[in-house]
């Protein structure tokens, strides 16, 4: 019998490459899931996928920052399946740019997709877990960037610090349904966000010289983890925080961006790259 075997799965963000793959993960763990994306196209051909390869699915889209179209997504979740199981909060949202720049409406897009979403969909979840009385487990998607400097992603790194503690003050309180909650925090892996950066063969080979394990994440290092997170094998593990980045933060965070500090105003250019002067 697989791990997941007659229990109820939700992902969000499944349209993009860690969803996707975290979806096909739960399926084939033996769950029944539930997809959920804003993008109404992509969702519909990872269904279609899942399907083929014979996995129970209910897909629905939504937008994870508005409170009505969440509550009705846990409204066809229950009425689909009648349980939720296991969630993974995966859906987020992050753009390179200095701070001093950036229009707050690209500010406050990270803080409703990445915090009030996850929290949304996070408190959605174990609502529908208390209701059936059975526990659960809630695996929520932040980023190594959650603990430490990342230049020029600033408005990322602060929202996903925030799902941090939320993910941790979710455990805590949650335990007294029996729900466990955990934090994932990938590295750099090789997803559509990361793409213009590590397609630089300089990037990527800066990167790859400081990743211990000799080789860039993939969505399936991180769909892996969620599930065993949610299965029975991880039953004594709540309000922990798993990294998930080849050893990366072993020395320090990897940078990105860099500027000669020695200079005012000097720009920030990928960190491989030589500095002008």
């Amino acid at each position: 019998m697989s791990a997941l075997t007659g229990r109820t799965a939700l992902i969000t963000g499944a349209a993009g490459d860690i969803g996707a793959a975290a979806a096909a993960a739960f399926a084939r763990a033996g769950a029944q899931v539930v997809i959920t994306d804003r993008r109404t196209d992509v969702l519909e051909t990872v269904a279609a996928g899942l399907r083929t390869a014979g996995a129970e699915v209910l897909a629905y889209a939504c937008d994870q920052t508005d409170p009505d179209a969440v509550a009705a997504l846990f409204k066809a979740v229950q009425e689909r399946f009648g349980r939720l199981d296991a969630a993974f909060v995966n859906a987020g949202y992050g753009r390179y740019g200095a701070l001093i720049d950036i229009p707050y409406e690209q500010w406050r897009r990270h803080i409703d997709v990445n915090l009030n979403g996850g929290f949304l969909m996070a408190q959605g979840a174990a609502r529908l877990m208390r209701d059936c009385g059975e526990g659960g487990a809630i695996v929520m998607n932040a980023s190594t960037a959650a603990t430490d400097i990342c230049d020029m992603l600033g408005a990322y790194a602060a929202s996903k610090s925030g799902v941090r503690m939320l993910a941790k003050s979710l455990a805590s309180e949650l335990g007294v349904w029996r729900i466990r909650v955990n934090l994932v925090l990938p590295g750099v892996i090789e997803t559509a966000m990361t793409k213009s950066l590590i397609d630089d063969p300089a990037v990527r080979a800066d990167a790859l010289r400081n990743t211990p394990v000799g080789r860039l994440g993939k969505p399936e290092d991180i769909a892996r983890m969620a599930v065993f997170l949610c299965s029975e094998d991880a039953g004594y593990v709540t309000g922990a925080e798993v990294l998930v980045d080849g050893g990366q933060t072993l020395h320090g965070y990897p940078r990105w961006f860099s500027a000669d500090y020695a200079t005012a105003g000097a720009e920030w250019t990928p960190h491989s790259q030589p500095k002008p002067g």
